[in-house]
């Protein structure tokens, strides 16, 4: 069962989303900043990936795994979408590091 912060944080996804989708020009600039500030999160969170977090990032369920890269993946498309492809292409790069550091953490180290 999902813990309450994770349906906000489903519900925040679903609102900013349909805010690049389905909005004004206000609330597209609206939206953007919040994807802004967000990326800006996720690039200073990069450097403090620990192997704790990166056993959570990497060891869900694989449906789960899927689910968060599609929805990383629908952020990307809404914003190329709205207008905001250089926000959507450092979001998309964020968002691999990300992966892709979580991963080397959990790496098995070879010693010489």
């Amino acid at each position: 069962m999902k813990s309450s912060t994770q349906v906000f944080t489903r519900l925040i996804d679903a609102a900013l989303l349909s805010g690049f989708v389905l909005g004004n020009a206000d609330v597209k600039v609206f939206a953007f900043w919040m994807v802004s500030i967000m990326a800006a999160l996720m690039f200073a969170g990069l450097f403090a990936i620990t192997p704790e977090l990166a056993e959570k990032i990497q060891g869900r369920s694989p449906l789960k795994k899927a689910f968060g890269i599609l929805v990383h993946a629908l952020y990307v498309a809404a914003l190329i979408y709205a207008g905001y492809p250089v926000l959507a292409a450092l979001y998309a790069v964020i968002s691999l590091l990300i992966r892709l550091s979580a991963e080397s953490k959990l790496a098995p180290k070879v010693s010489q």
